[in-house]
């Protein structure tokens, strides 16, 4: 196979990255420095580049840490493009078609703006939350699977990440009865953490810790849980907060595909987005409702807000620091129950719930 120059970044190459030769053989993507090889079905693609194209195909290496190999020139990328193997291609095809088309878009977009004063102008009239939350309501699914994959690997470098196991097939049990028909395929995750906290990233992956299933007395506690954060997905409120915090910089970057520089910034605010209050009224309204389509009886998520209302919040800082004013909340959720009766909804079982109560690792002293 013919080979490429590319810049090896991770733990093998460093933040700045190191020039490396690389080839494809069969199945396997081989690096000449330092000597070894990566099966193409661990690589996870992503392109971007503002001032030129550029390609990613980033891997998690036997330690989970993130690496990335960077084709250097438009030459090397045409080589990838044509030279990698059969299983690697939808991934290569559909993404660069997608970054040219974006930016494409974006290019428009700039063209539109013909002065820093109308910018200034549209924003103070807009407003800059709205107008980053519009604009990042055209990123499309594909990009934003993306961003969510590659702060997913982040997190998945701090530890403690598990995608087996008795707690996460009960996490995804009761997940799926909530996210049938979404555009979303959903990744179900369980983080060894005693703090009392769930979140969502872009894309459909929803992480639930430890600590928040000791917390549930029961499935429907659990499912209230869910079904608030899978709106946050749904109704893109992660995407945008997560944009909107990093700038219109970097809003202008996911668009038009260039998400590598801004995920490992992404992995550190998951699980501690603060979302507006409007943002958080949406997720428990469509929560509930999207709990009465699925046939679950809601007073699941009402008893949960309030028992973490009754606690003491010193000892559940993470669902109540990202998620605030839950006494109130509570109030509106058994508000919303009340006009909204669903007299087909029944309590919900789960045929792991015991197994995976009897499995949750000891807090940690």
């Amino acid at each position: 196979m013919m080979p490429f120059q590319a810049l090896l970044t991770g733990p093998e190459g460093g933040a700045a990255g190191t020039p490396v030769g690389a080839h494809f053989f069969g199945r396997q993507l081989a690096i000449d420095a330092p000597g070894h090889s990566v099966d193409v079905a661990q690589l996870v693609v992503s392109v971007g580049g503002v001032d030129g194209p550029e390609l990613f195909l980033n891997w998690l290496d036997a330690q989970g840490r993130q690496a990335s190999l960077k084709p250097l020139t438009a030459g090397d990328i045409a080589i990838v493009l044509k030279e990698a193997p059969p299983a690697l291609q939808p991934q290569l095809q559909r993404l660069w078609g997608e970054r040219q088309r974006n930016r494409r878009q974006v290019s428009g977009w700039l063209a539109g703006l013909t002065g820093a004063a109308v910018i200034a102008a549209a924003l103070l009239w807009w407003q800059g939350g709205h107008a980053i939350g519009a604009l990042a309501g055209w990123i499309p699914v594909s990009t934003e699977k993306q961003l969510g994959e590659l702060a997913l690997a982040q997190v998945r470098a701090q530890g403690g990440i598990s995608e087996h196991g008795v707690a996460q097939q009960t996490v995804q049990e009761i997940g799926r009865k909530l996210t049938a028909g979404s555009r979303y395929q959903y990744r179900w995750l369980v983080k060894q953490d005693d703090t009392v906290n769930a979140f969502a990233m872009p894309g459909g992956i929803i992480v639930v810790h430890t600590g928040l299933l000791r917390q549930a007395g029961d499935p429907g506690e659990l499912a209230g849980v869910l079904a608030h954060e899978v709106q946050h997905v749904e109704q893109r409120h992660s995407l945008r907060q997560m944009i909107s915090s990093l700038g219109w910089g970097a809003l202008v970057g996911v668009t038009i595909g260039d998400i590598s520089a801004v995920a490992a910034m992404l992995a550190h605010q998951a699980g501690t987005l603060y979302f507006s209050r409007d943002m958080e009224e949406e997720a428990d309204r469509l929560g509930l409702l999207a709990l009465q389509r699925a046939q679950i009886r809601p007073d699941g998520m009402l008893r949960f807000f309030q028992e973490l209302d009754d606690k003491d919040k010193a000892s559940v800082p993470g669902w109540i620091s990202s998620h605030p004013q839950t006494a109130a909340r509570a109030q509106q959720i058994e508000s919303l129950i009340a006009a909204t009766p669903c007299p087909v909804c029944t309590p919900l079982t789960s045929q792991y719930w015991q197994a995976m109560k009897a499995a949750l690792p000891p807090t940690a002293k």
